[in-house]
């Protein structure tokens, strides 16, 4: 799979998402940097086939007291939330690479701020809607954390597999223009997306998964 293809799905993707607002995903659009995603996405693929450790997680919700109800999250409350998924973190080294994809905080912005400084490691988001104000400005990008902030990510996998990093599940009636495609996302919660014969589809939110993923 190449850029182009990986950008038509994607593109497709958010154009079946009616459930968010069309300026937020018209700003996941203009984040599409041919040569960023490319660099990015090369720069997680040598890594893995180079036997190092890359985590991924998505849909961390930090500062969102609500998401603890929402999914039953097993926190009395947000300070709670934040000091056990801050914990789970300290185990990533600060040279391995840590793949957020899509929505790390909600609520005060700035206090959201000062908590994703406080992650390890070399740090990449792929952003999601809730790291988009209404108006599609992605705040995070202009912050200095994040080694690259993208809206996708893809890569030739084993065999004749590509994969796909975004924060929505991809629309899977859409006709893919490989044998087999692995979607990383997030944005279901708890949720699972059945996997079909040309997507499967793994969720790395952490309420589903409660851990961190390992490529």
């Amino acid at each position: 799979m190449n850029f182009h293809q990986a950008k038509n799905i994607f593109e497709h993707t958010l154009n079946s998402e009616a459930r968010v607002q069309k300026k937020i995903n018209n700003g996941l659009l203009a984040l599409i940097d041919k040569h960023l995603i490319e660099e990015v996405s090369q720069l997680i693929r040598g890594a893995i086939y180079g036997g190092q450790r890359v985590w991924m997680t998505s849909d961390l919700h930090f500062g969102h007291s609500n998401i603890i109800g929402y999914c039953g999250r097993p926190f009395h409350d947000d300070r709670h939330q934040t000091d056990v998924l801050l914990q789970l973190m300290r185990k990533i080294p600060d040279d391995e690479l840590l793949v957020i994809v899509g929505d790390v905080c909600m609520g005060n912005y700035q206090a959201g701020v000062e908590i994703v400084k406080q992650l390890p490691g070399r740090k990449i988001l792929v952003a999601g809607n809730h790291d988009l104000t209404k108006e599609g400005k992605c705040r995070l990008a202009d912050e200095g954390i994040f080694e690259a902030v993208v809206p996708f990510l893809f890569w030739q996998g084993m065999k004749d597999t590509s994969v796909l990093v975004s924060h929505y599940p991809v629309a899977e009636y859409f006709p893919m223009p490989v044998a087999k495609l692995i979607n990383y996302h997030g944005h279901l919660h708890q949720w699972v997306k059945e996997s079909t014969d040309a997507v499967k589809f793994i969720n790395v939110g952490w309420d589903r998964t409660h851990s961190l993923l390992c490529l």
